[in-house]
């Protein structure tokens, strides 16, 4: 049995006074809706309404549950009037998960979308990323900076940057154990790994070179990597931006700085299915832009 199917047939006959008026407001035969209100009281165990063919009668019992079957069917009603007004509006929170190494620049574009829209009101949420398409939304967000490839046609994903990675060191570490001249020299090295990449991957001159590193330090975030990185811990494959300005300080520096690491994708990615919200279009299409005119 549809339970609201039901209370609404109820509700109609009640309110239109038959069951043929009722049938007539809801669009649906007099048969369905007796079906409908006879489910209903199997379904309670008691009788609702005295039925003639000319007239009906609420019992005592039908009394009270019109009462409050109409209260519900009007507060639902109510909700998806204002969901729908909502979402068809620039207005309401909206989550947003990010990698923790981008906390930056999700900021920045959160900051300036912000400022455009007031009534809509950021939520971001760093770190976590799943390893599944779906694992943003398991997560309660609506939208996603993504780094991972999403194979499920059903997550609507664009691409925002390609994000280059650098391997670097501390001067201290370089000092005290030297340099790899090649990708093959790394593995006499202490590796600072992020455990979701599995495979590192170089290239020079059409050459491609391939190691499964096996970490010294292993974390979830590239964050962690690069403290570790500046505390002389090893060699740490990292998003090239996080670092940006620590090579430029000098307290990192690149290693192996004529071969290419594999650069990832970034990627704006949203929950599959119809109703888009307004306020996650309006986020999608400002991420695109944003991303283009400031890059990583």
């Amino acid at each position: 049995m549809d339970r609201m199917k039901a209370m609404e047939a109820f509700v109609g006959a009640v309110k239109q006074g038959g069951l043929g008026a009722a049938a007539q407001e809801l669009g649906i035969s007099r048969t369905i809706v007796t079906r409908h209100i006879q489910a209903l009281e199997a379904e309670l165990g008691v009788r609702l309404m005295n039925r003639t063919t000319r007239s009906l009668s609420l019992t005592e019992e039908g009394q009270r549950y019109f009462h409050f079957a109409d209260e519900i069917l009007t507060r639902v009603a109510e909700m998806d009037r204002a969901v729908s007004a909502e979402a068809g509006e620039a207005r309401g929170e909206i989550a947003v998960l990010a990698p923790k190494w981008l906390h930056a620049q999700a900021t920045r574009l959160l900051v300036e979308f912000a400022a455009l829209h007031p009534q809509i009101r950021p939520r971001l949420i760093l770190g976590g990323m799943a390893q599944t398409a779906y694992g943003f939304v398991d997560q309660g967000c609506e939208i996603a900076l993504h780094t991972r490839q999403i194979p499920d046609s059903r997550i609507v994903a664009r691409k925002l940057a390609d994000i280059p990675y650098r391997l670097v060191a501390s001067p201290g570490y370089v000092a005290q154990h030297g340099a790899p001249a090649a990708p093959s020299d790394l593995s006499e090295h202490r590796l600072l790994v992020q455990f979701n990449y599995h495979t590192w991957q170089f290239f020079r001159d059409r050459r491609e070179e391939r190691l499964q590193p096996v970490g010294a330090l292993s974390a979830d975030t590239f964050s962690v990597l690069r403290d570790a990185a500046l505390q002389d811990m090893g060699l740490a494959l990292v998003p090239e931006p996080l670092v940006r300005g620590d090579i430029a300080a000098g307290q990192l520096v690149e290693v192996l700085p004529d071969w290419t690491p594999l650069p990832q994708t970034l990627f704006v990615a949203i929950a599959p299915g119809g109703g888009l919200p307004v306020r996650v279009r309006l986020l999608m299409d400002f991420a695109l832009d944003w991303f283009a005119r400031n890059g990583l």
